[in-house]
C-alpha cells in the first residue's frame, strides 16, 4: 500500500489503511476492500474553516464484486472531516456537533431527499466515527462537478436564486418529516446561539464578540452612526445574555424548520452545467451540518442576507428574493399535500422577528466571509482568540470600503426598523 502526500501536509496517524478500508466497506456495502495508494492534499483554503481540519484524499482499491471474478479496480475521491477537540471547541462538544451531523446526513438527509425530486442537498456520507478523534467521510463534491463561489466577491442575483430555491426544499421537506416523526425536532435542537454553549463558553464572545466590539468602534467615527455605535456597544455588554437566546422559539411562531443553521456561502457548492453560460450555476448543493436545528426560518434566511448576498441585490431585490423562496417553498409544500401553508406575511413574520439573529450574522460572520485573502491565511481559532492579533488584522479589515458600505446599510435599516432597540 501507497501513501502519497505531495505537499507534505500534516496528516493524523489514524487516516492509515484500516481507517479507509472501514470507510470503504461501510460506504460502499462492500464484503472486501483492499486499499493499494492513498493520496492526501487539503480540501479547503487555509483560514477558510476554521474549526475542523478538512481533507481531500484519493483512494485507488479494489473490492469484491462477484466472487467468480477478479477484484474491480476503483478510484474514489473522499473529503475527510475530522474534528479535533481542544479547550477552545469545547464548546462544539457541547453542542454535540459530531453525533447532530452524523444523525443528519445518516438518517435525516436522506428522509427528506426522497419526498421531493430536486437536486441532492448534500453530500454522502460513507463513514463516522469518534475514535480516536471525531471524523466524518463524505463523497467528494468536486467529483460530481461543484465548486466553493469566491467568498470575497459574495453572491449575485444566480447563485442567491439557486440556494433560496434549494433551502425553500431543505425547509418543507423537514416540516414534512416534523409531521410524520416528531422526534426528529427533539434531536435537533441546540444551533448555534443557545443558552448552552453561550452561558457556559467564552470562545463564542471571544471569536464574534470581537468582531461586534471593533464594529462598534468603527462606527463610533461614521458620521451620523453616534447612536447605533451606542447599542451595539451596549449590545456587546451583554453580548451572552442577548445572544444565548436569539434562536429560542418564542409565542407567537408562524413555523418551524429544519435550518442549516451556518448558511453563508461558505457552506454551499455549485455547479455550472451549462457550457454556454459557464459562470451561471445550475445545482447548489449544502455542506456542513454541525449546528443544523429546528427554529425560524428567518434564522437561516437573515443569516444568509446578512452575509452573503451582494449589496446592489440587498438594496434593490431584497422582496424579489424573499419571493422567490417563499414561491418555491410553498409549492413544495403543496406538492407534499401538507395543509395550513404558512402564507407570505407568516414568512414575512418570522424574519422580522429574528432580524437580531441577522444582526449577530452580520457583525460575527460578514467581515470574516469578506476578509482579504492575505488577511485570512493564518485564521484559526487560537489566531481568533488572540486579542493582539485580532486588534491588528480587524483595523485592516473594518478599514475596507466595500465592507464599510455593507455595515453601513445595514445597521441602518435595522435602526430604522426599531431592531436596535429590542435589546
Amino acid at each position: 500500500m501507497v501513501i502519497k502526500n505531495p505537499n507534505n501536509i500534516v496528516v493524523p496517524d489514524y487516516l492509515n489503511e484500516n481507517f479507509f478500508v472501514a470507510t470503504l466497506e461501510e460506504g460502499l456495502r462492500a464484503i472486501q476492500v483492499t486499499v493499494n495508494e492513498i493520496t492526501f492534499e487539503w480540501a479547503t483554503n487555509p483560514g477558510d474553516n476554521y474549526c475542523s481540519r478538512i481533507y481531500r484524499v484519493a483512494v485507488a482499491y479494489e473490492r469484491l464484486v462477484d466472487a467468480d471474478k477478479p477484484p474491480a479496480q476503483e478510484q474514489r475521491s473522499l473529503i475527510v472531516k475530522s474534528i479535533p477537540a481542544s479547550k477552545d471547541t469545547r464548546f462544539l462538544e457541547d453542542l454535540g456537533v459530531f453525533l447532530k451531523e452524523k444523525i443528519t446526513y445518516l438518517d435525516v438527509l436522506p428522509r427528506l431527499q426522497v419526498l421531493v425530486p430536486c437536486p441532492k442537498f448534500a453530500a454522502t456520507c460513507y463513514y463516522a466515527t469518534k475514535s480516536p478523534i471525531n471524523t466524518l467521510v463524505f463523497s467528494d463534491l468536486k467529483s460530481d462537478g461543484f465548486r466553493v463561489a469566491p467568498r470575497q466577491d459574495q453572491l449575485d442575483w444566480a447563485h442567491c436564486e439557486l440556494v433560496l430555491q434549494q433551502t425553500a426544499r431543505l425547509h418543507a421537506t423537514s416540516m414534512i418529516l416534523a409531521q410524520r416523526d416528531p422526534d426528529i425536532s427533539k434531536r435537533l435542537v441546540d444551533g448555534m446561539l443557545c443558552e448552552k454553549t453561550m452561558i457556559k463558553s467564552d470562545t463564542y464572545k471571544q471569536i464574534f464578540g470581537t468582531t461586534l466590539k471593533h464594529l462598534a468602534n468603527n462606527a463610533a467615527e461614521w458620521p451620523g452612526f453616534e447612536k447605533i455605535a451606542q447599542k451595539l456597544h451596549h449590545f456587546y455588554d451583554n453580548f451572552k445574555s442577548i445572544c444565548a437566546h436569539l434562536a429560542d422559539h418564542r409565542e407567537g411562531d408562524r413555523f418551524v424548520v429544519m435550518n442549516h443553521g451556518d448558511l453563508t456561502l461558505l457552506n454551499i457548492m455549485y455547479a455550472y452545467d451549462d457550457p454556454k453560460q459557464p459562470k451561471k450555476p445550475t445545482r447548489a448543493i449544502f455542506v456542513d451540518f454541525q449546528v443544523n436545528f429546528c427554529g425560524s426560518p428567518g434564522c437561516d434566511l437573515n443569516f444568509f442576507l446578512n452575509t452573503s448576498v451582494q449589496l446592489d441585490l440587498l438594496k434593490e431585490r431584497r422582496e424579489d428574493l424573499i419571493n422567490v423562496y417563499y414561491k418555491t417553498l410553498k409549492e413544495t409544500l403543496e406538492y407534499l399535500h401538507y395543509e395550513n401553508i404558512p402564507t407570505l406575511e407568516d414568512l414575512k413574520y418570522e424574519l422580522r422577528a429574528r432580524e437580531l439573529y441577522g444582526l449577530f450574522a452580520m457583525f460575527g460572520f460578514l467581515p470574516i466571509i469578506t476578509m482579504p485573502k492575505e488577511l485570512s491565511g493564518d485564521n484559526s481559532i487560537e489566531t481568533m482568540i488572540n486579542e493582539e492579533a485580532v486588534r491588528l488584522k480587524y483595523k485592516k479589515v473594518f478599514a475596507q470600503e466595500r465592507l464599510q458600505a455593507q455595515l453601513k446599510y445595514g445597521l441602518k435599516r435595522l435602526e430604522s426598523m426599531g431592531v436596535l432597540d429590542e435589546f
